[in-house]
This record gives C-alpha cells, sequence and structure tokens, in this order.
C-alpha cells in the first residue's frame, strides 16, 4: 500500500521562475512596500504556490507565501496553534475567472519530515487546545472546504456516525464520477455504511460514552507537514478542516506503514488515549484509513492502485462485522 500512496502523493509540481502577480493580490499587500520579486516557490499537486518580496521605504524587507485555497480552514488552525500553522493575511477572488488566492506569512522550511516528539506533539496541542471549541458543540464545520479539487460536505451533525457516513457516502458518489462503476464496490457499500460504520462509530457515543469534537486538520500527511527553519518545530499547512473525532486525524499517516509513521501513532496515544471501547481502535483506525483512500481514489482515476486498495480494505471491514451494530 504504501509505496503506491508515496510515489503518487510525493510527485507535485515544483513551481519555479518568475509569476505574474494577479493585480487582486497587488491590491491586498501594504500600500507603502515596493514588489521586488514574485517566483514560483515550493510544489503542490493542486495550487500555484510562490514566494512574493517586498521592501518598504524605510528598507526593511517582508516576504509572503501565495496560494489558493484553505482560507478558513488555516485560519482556525493558526488561531489554535500558532506556532505550528502560518498565518493566513488574506484571500479573494483573482481578475481571472475561477482563479482565487491566499497570502500567508512566509515561512522558510528544511527538507525531510519533523522528528516523531515534535510532530505528535504539535498535533497533540491542535486537539488538546480545541478540545470542547466547536462553536455549536457538533461534529462539522461552519462552511464546505476543498480537500485537493474534491469539496467537502461539512453540515453540523450531533452524531459523529452519521458525519462519517454522509462524508463516506459523498465520497462514494465522487469516486463513481471519476472513475465510473465498480459492482465489487456497489456490492460492498450497502454493508460498509449499514453494518461496518455504525458497528464501530456508535458505540462512541451510546452506553454513557461520549466524544468530544476536536479541531482536525483533515488532510494531515507528509505533503503537508515540513520543519521550520529558525524553530526547528513542525509547519502544517494546506488543510481540509473540521471538527470531528481526534482519532480521525492520523490514519492518513498510518497509510505509509513505516517506522516513523508507526511510532507517530504511539506516540500521540502516549499523551491523548485511545477512545472507549478500546478494544475497536484498529478496526477504527482503518475504518478511517478508508476515507483517506477513497479521496484519493477519486482524486487520482488513473491510478488503479486507489480503487483496488479501496475494495480490498472495506472488503476486509466488511467480512470482519457481518452482524453490524447490536445494543448488547
Amino acid at each position: 500500500m504504501a509505496p503506491a500512496y508515496w510515489e503518487v502523493q510525493n510527485s507535485p509540481k515544483v513551481h519555479e521562475g518568475d509569476i505574474e502577480l494577479d493585480e487582486e493580490i497587488i491590491a491586498q499587500l501594504p500600500s507603502e512596500s515596493t514588489i521586488k520579486n514574485c517566483r514560483g516557490h515550493g510544489a503542490s499537486n493542486w495550487n500555484t504556490t510562490a514566494r512574493i518580496d517586498t521592501e518598504k521605504a524605510d528598507g526593511e524587507s517582508q516576504s509572503y507565501f501565495l496560494k489558493a485555497r484553505e482560507f478558513e480552514s488555516m485560519k482556525l488552525i493558526n488561531q489554535t496553534v500558532p506556532e505550528y500553522a502560518p498565518k493566513p493575511l488574506a484571500w479573494g477572488k483573482c481578475s481571472k475567472p475561477n482563479q482565487h488566492f491566499i497570502l500567508f506569512e512566509f515561512h522558510g522550511l528544511q527538507k525531510g519530515p519533523p522528528s516523531v516528539a515534535r510532530f505528535t506533539n504539535a498535533v497533540v496541542q491542535l486537539h488538546s487546545r480545541s478540545l470542547g471549541a466547536s462553536p455549536t458543540g457538533k461534529f462539522g464545520f461552519h462552511m464546505n472546504t476543498y480537500n485537493g479539487t474534491l469539496e467537502q460536505t461539512n453540515d453540523w451533525t450531533d452524531s459523529w456516525e452519521s458525519f462519517y457516513i454522509r462524508g463516506m457516502q459523498q465520497m462514494l458518489k465522487l469516486d463513481r464520477k471519476a472513475r465510473g462503476p465498480s459492482a465489487e464496490l456497489e456490492k460492498l457499500s450497502g454493508p460498509f455504511l449499514e453494518k461496518v460504520i455504525p458497528r464501530l462509530l456508535r458505540p462512541l457515543q451510546t452506553k454513557g460514552r461520549n466524544i468530544t469534537p476536536v479541531l482536525i486538520h483533515g488532510d494531515l500527511w507528509l505533503g503537508n507537514v515540513s520543519v521550520q527553519d529558525q524553530s526547528g518545530e513542525p509547519l502544517m499547512f494546506d488543510a481540509s478542516a473540521f471538527w470531528g473525532h481526534n482519532e480521525y486525524e492520523l490514519p492518513s499517516i498510518r497509510l505509509l506503514e513505516n517506522d516513523w509513521a508507526k511510532e507517530c501513532m504511539r506516540s500521540y496515544h502516549d499523551h491523548i488515549p485511545v477512545s472507549e471501547p478500546v478494544d475497536d481502535w484498529d478496526a477504527r483506525s482503518r475504518l478511517y484509513a478508508i476515507r483517506v483512500i477513497i479521496h484519493d481514489s477519486a482524486l487520482y482515476p488513473d491510478s488503479t492502485h486507489f480503487r483496488e486498495t479501496l475494495i480490498e480494505e472495506m472488503g476486509k471491514l466488511v467480512d470482519q462485522f457481518p452482524e453490524g451494530y447490536t445494543d448488547q
């Protein structure tokens, strides 16, 4: 599973050379500053990314990072863990149709993943500081968001099970639209939605148990976290945020299936205990990983691996939980 995931996900388009700034972006920069240059910076699967360097009359320099999405997600994450997320400064529509932009504070970044301890501490801080801060007390988000090019529906729900089922139904439709129908997937979808998900998620909120929503990054894999030059701390970006069950955050790391990922999972739960029922944790984690897999299946329709993996992983859980939820 891991090599194919890494090969596709870790092959973003590198942006180089001069980039012409849209007049709407220029209007968001400080009026007293002169733009010295704007050049492609970094890489992204879906966005154009650039570094904008400006200079004030007194010679003071300021740099910005330009992207195209996720203002609301990153605003909340930065407010919660400012030391681990860039601050979004402005966003808007470009003068060209169907193009948008977002400006961030600029951070110099190092190559390679953060250490396990620092990475898991950043995630722990995001979840612990946001615990109980959902504006409605429910699961969801105040607007729909995008993960890659795919819209995520985030209507508020009291039940985590209901929120998760709705998201899976949406992704099954997007996968079918992107790839066409699959008889195997159609056969698995019914028992997966009607039995597997209730069996694994309903116990979180029954028999006196409950889970409190936390702010979820929503797409936290190695392509969306780096190491800051100055502090050496992780920097999380490219979020598709919502308020959800904290355990949902790390299955995208689980899919790497390497020692770093396994140690991250252990380290995280050293700080935040596994939710009850504990015996369901591994199956819940595999369930959450399937949400990542189906998203990638719809996002990369030219890669057969993702749908094959989706069918395989859904089939395992359908076989494991044929009876669904029983109140016993």
